[in-house]
This record gives structure tokens, C-alpha cells and sequence, in this order.
């Protein structure tokens, strides 16, 4: 995957966090860590995000990822 593919597949992450965001009242986005470790380019995305404090996982100790989006992932995407 080039680094333009992972930088789409991130932004639409973001995006999806933030519609989820909006569309759940503020809720975080459930999702099982076997999954994505099975995805490598949705695991460089969703690390991506959270290295650039775009999102923040909740769900360390459990078997889910628990992504929302920060105030600095919806300010990336409003200016987008």
C-alpha cells in the first residue's frame, strides 16, 4: 500500500468517526482488535490517527478497540 492509499484509508476513518460521532450522540465506535489485526493497512490507518491525536482508543485491557474522535480529528476534517 503506497502512502497516498494509507492517507485516504485514514481520512476515511476520520470521516466515519466523525459521522458516527454526530449519529450516535457523542459514542465511540466499538471495534474487535481480531479484526483489524487481521487488516495491516486498517491497523497503519487507525494508529496513524491515533498518533496524530486525531482519535483516542478507550479499550485497552478488553478485545476492542474503543476509537472516538478528538476535537483535533474534527477540526482536520471540518478543514478538509
Amino acid at each position: 500500500m503506497t502512502n497516498e492509499e494509507e492517507n485516504k484509508l485514514s481520512d476515511m476513518l476520520l470521516q466515519s468517526l466523525y459521522d458516527y460521532h454526530f449519529a450516535n450522540d457523542g459514542g465511540s465506535y466499538h471495534l474487535p482488535k481480531a479484526m483489524v489485526d487481521a487488516e495491516p493497512s486498517s491497523k497503519l490507518a487507525i494508529d496513524y490517527l491515533i498518533e496524530q491525536e486525531y482519535a483516542t482508543d478507550s479499550g485497552q485491557g478488553t478485545d476492542n478497540l474503543v476509537l472516538s474522535i478528538t476535537p483535533q480529528g474534527m477540526d482536520y476534517i471540518k478543514n478538509k
